[in-house]
């Protein structure tokens, strides 16, 4: 099936665990706030694209599926999917202006090539 949004490559999540214990208490609560942000927008995503998902085995189901109508449902999923991936590697990147310079050092540290990609 289709790969579903948020298990591909490095979120966020993955970050979290070596950053949360080298953030002071106001960085933690921004980050908070952060994460709460991208959540509810990924929530709001991810019900989209179930509702998509659903449009297309209705579609499929009919005895000839209109391929226009596919496409068009198959766009709507794929841009949607970009969006994901994008608001994910907006929060890495406000996870990173977060830090300070000694804290980045300290992360690069502990988790060698995990800052490359998002």
């Amino acid at each position: 099936g289709m790969m579903m949004g948020g298990q591909g490559g490095m979120g966020p999540g993955m970050m979290m665990g070596g950053m949360a214990n080298l953030l002071d208490e106001e960085q933690l609560g921004t980050l908070r706030e952060m994460r709460q942000q991208h959540r509810t927008t990924h929530f709001a995503h991810m019900g989209e694209m179930m509702n998509l998902r659903d449009d297309m085995a209705l579609v499929m189901r009919a005895e000839r599926p209109d391929p226009e109508e596919l496409q068009a449902l198959h766009r709507q999923m794929a841009e949607l999917q970009g969006e994901m991936m994008a608001d994910r590697v907006r929060l890495h990147n406000q996870m990173q202006d977060l830090l300070t310079d000694e804290q980045r050092e300290q992360l690069k540290q502990r988790a060698p090539g995990l800052q490359r990609q998002p």
